[in-house]
């Protein structure tokens, strides 16, 4: 592989877009110039630090079965002076409550899901009506169904004594009814709104999320209306309302069914982005290709020995459609970096390409994360999978150690590529003939620093 130095002509183009995207939040212009310095300092240090202008091999593995080729691009798109910070979990605050509720519900007030006193006496009196029925899953028997109203009227009358006799109006985490949720609903310029916060710090409900309740219960199937440009727009208006400026958009999605465009806004360190991983995916059933895709957020746990904690990737969700902002979640807030190394040191990138070498045909395995030699004993027949590695890149990503809440964020690079698995017999099914369904995804990830494999689902 021939080697070039990064072309400023790249870190140029990595500014525009760069800039493009945050051009519209709060303070895009501080942003993109401390983006533009990182680059421009980067181009500096391309005598100490280069790489190919591309990534190609051939491996076979899993007795004939696996064929992985690469003829990838190698990019290092926000350039190569990356920085080094550890960083940790943190909760919600009452601020970021007090924040969420003025942008959101604009005065307006957010009411508990507490059922008052008129509310319950109309389940009552239903119950007692000729029209209730009792499960229908379950006998019912006039005795049994007398049974079960005498029950129902018992718990009711007591839940009605104790009822208030209006909603009670939630501002926050100290009159919530639970120390670590605020919850409930409000209806802002005619529009119902649900509000969940929720802090569990170690587990996987430690987000905010702030929902059109049509949009949640899917009132209507086309959500549409509104460009990339548009969406993105008001995407940008909301950060800068709620004053997040430590977040840049990172990646930006249409709804294949719904119409509605999502956003993704990820945290910065020295004003570089920790990128979000896209997954994209396409199945084919009756002659058709269906698209669809999903974000790796470190969600995942192992089957077997599985971690201890959750610890979502720092990330903000935006739904946009052509009736405005449909939903914001927030997941897992996390506290500011503290950065250790704004040059963080890299491994060269031969030694990166030596371990990528020998890893790609151990790390890449079948569905389920499970070897085709052992899916196919399981399932009783033969399949294979191609995959082409399309683009080698270096971004930041926060790693951990298994069972542990506190975090390193750390130049990656990631081997992306597309795998698709089927049956090479002719009469196979049309949903496991060659090319009918491929995903597309990083292959292998590793450490930039040590040349250690990390997985994007994981996290560690």
């Amino acid at each position: 592989m021939k080697k070039k130095k990064m072309r400023l002509l790249s870190c140029l183009l990595a500014i525009t877009m760069l800039s493009g995207c945050a051009g519209q939040q709060t303070q895009p212009e501080a942003t993109s110039i401390n983006q533009a310095m990182l680059i421009e300092k980067s181009a500096q240090e391309q005598e100490r630090y280069s790489f190919p202008e591309k990534f190609t091999g051939d491996w076979t593995a899993q007795e004939g079965k696996l064929t992985i080729h690469a003829d990838a691009q190698v990019v290092a798109e926000q350039g190569v002076v990356l920085p080094t910070a550890t960083v940790t979990p943190r909760e919600f605050t009452q601020e970021d409550v007090d924040t969420l509720l003025r942008v959101f519900l604009k005065g307006e007030p957010l009411y508990g899901f507490v059922q008052t006193k008129q509310e319950l006496q109309e389940c009552l009196d239903y119950i007692n009506s000729p029209e209730w029925q009792s499960d229908p899953a379950k006998p019912n028997s006039p005795e049994q169904l007398e049974q079960r109203r005498k029950e129902l009227n018992e718990w009711y009358t007591a839940e009605i004594a104790k009822a208030p006799e209006e909603k009670p109006i939630v501002h926050g985490f100290s009159d919530s009814g639970d120390p670590k949720e605020v919850s409930g609903f409000a209806k802002v310029d005619g529009v119902e709104y649900e509000v969940f916060i929720k802090n569990d710090v170690g587990n996987f409900w430690t987000e905010a999320q702030i929902i059109r309740h049509d949009f949640k219960y899917w009132d209507k199937q086309d959500w549409g209306g509104v460009s990339k440009e548009d969406a993105i727009s008001q995407g940008n208006a909301l950060m800068q309302e709620l004053g997040f400026d430590a977040y840049v958009l990172d990646d930006a999605q249409q709804q294949p069914n719904s119409g509605e465009w999502q956003l993704v806004y990820v945290p910065t360190v020295n004003g570089i982005r920790l990128s979000s991983v896209r997954e994209d995916r396409v199945e084919s059933h009756e002659g058709n290709a269906y698209h669809s895709f999903q974000y790796s957020t470190y969600l995942c746990s192992e089957e077997t020995n599985p971690d201890s904690v959750s610890w979502p990737m720092d990330s903000i969700f935006i739904s946009v459609g052509g009736d405005g902002i449909l939903s914001f979640t927030w997941f897992s807030p996390s506290a500011e970096p503290e950065v250790k190394e704004s040059q963080t040191a890299l491994m060269s990138f031969d030694e990166i390409a030596s371990i990528a070498n020998t890893m790609l045909p151990v790390v890449v395995v079948g569905p389920k994360e499970t070897s085709l030699v052992d899916l196919d004993r399981i399932n009783g027949f033969d399949t294979h999978m191609d995959v082409e590695i399309t683009k080698v890149s270096l971004t930041l990503m926060r790693i951990r150690d298994k069972g542990s809440l506190q975090g390193t964020i750390v130049p990656v690079w990631d081997f992306w590529g597309t795998w698709d698995w089927y049956e090479p017999r002719e009469d196979a099914t049309e949903s496991m003939k060659k090319g009918a369904n491929y995903t597309a995804q990083p292959m292998l990830t590793l450490n930039a620093i040590d040349g250690s494999v990390v997985s994007r689902q994981l996290g560690y």
